[in-house]
């Protein structure tokens, strides 16, 4: 209770200051419900529908109808690898962004509709609209156990399809290390960002020697023995994982941004912003 109310206080105080819940509406969906498909007119090239544009051959683009309140879905992905951190544990920074992001919609009156999840939803409410709604939001994943545990992201986006039929702001909360990460099955209708919580010692190894692993998400034990060799060839597949996965987001109009156990995540936000 005490480390929630801490984030809690935090986040609150960030958001005020900052004036981080006015800027939250500049994020992207500025408020927009899917209405139609017609053909293009001197749109936003934004509004381009570049699938609907493939099967006609011709140019088309998506009309949407303004609404006064975004729906924002915030995805919480549990994961054992979340406790690991250098500085402090990704876990920590993932709560803290849970915290930022929640205050920041509830002050600027939007709904929030949290899920919280592992290989399956462990967490769902109704939307939350209240300050005390988040904390206890923010507490609840406090007191959750990650190890043991990995996402799945197909079964986070079966979950918001069959949810949400409205044009909702969509914010993923994870490490992305998993080996299928798709989320294009929300980011059709959605405007989606996915928000990599990483710690700089995971990205580039520098402990040399024989040690011993346990892997977080399935208790499973090795050892191994680390030289330069292996550091350089971790680091090489580390960043074939990610150039995979922002490939992936890029063709599917999704933002991806990494967050570190070292950042400033308030001014990393406003700077996404501008």
């Amino acid at each position: 209770m005490q480390r929630a109310k801490e984030i809690f206080l935090k986040a609150k105080k960030d958001v005020t200051n900052l004036n981080f819940g006015l800027s939250l509406s500049k994020f992207g969906s500025d408020g927009l419900d899917f209405s139609e498909i017609r053909d293009y007119s001197n749109d936003d090239v934004k509004k381009i529908n570049w699938k609907a544009t493939a099967r006609s051959m011709e140019l088309k683009s998506n009309v949407f109808n303004e609404t006064k309140q975004l729906n924002i879905v915030i995805a919480f992905m549990l994961s054992g690898s979340l406790n690991f951190g250098s500085s402090r544990l990704k876990f920590d920074l993932a709560v803290e962004i849970l915290a930022l992001l929640g205050l920041a919609s509830v002050i600027s009156k939007n709904a929030v509709y949290p899920y919280v999840f592992s290989q399956k939803l462990e967490f769902f409410t109704e939307p939350l609209f209240s300050e005390d709604g988040i904390f206890e939001l923010v507490n609840t994943v406090l007191n959750t156990q990650i190890l043991g545990k990995k996402p799945n992201f197909k079964a986070l986006c079966d979950a918001i399809n069959l949810a949400h039929k409205k044009r909702s702001m969509i914010f993923i909360i994870s490490d992305f290390l998993e080996d299928s990460v798709g989320i294009s099955e929300i980011a059709y209708y959605n405007d989606v960002y996915a928000l990599c919580i990483r710690d700089r010692a995971e990205e580039d190894i520098s402990m040399f020697g024989e040690l011993n692993f346990i892997d977080p998400t399935n208790f499973s034990a090795f050892k191994t023995n680390i030289d330069k060799g292996i550091s350089k060839r971790y680091k090489e597949l580390l960043k074939s994982h990610d150039d995979k996965i922002r490939e992936h987001f890029l063709q599917n109009s999704v933002s991806f941004t990494k967050f570190y156990s070292d950042d400033d995540i308030v001014h990393k936000f406003l700077g996404l912003m501008r």
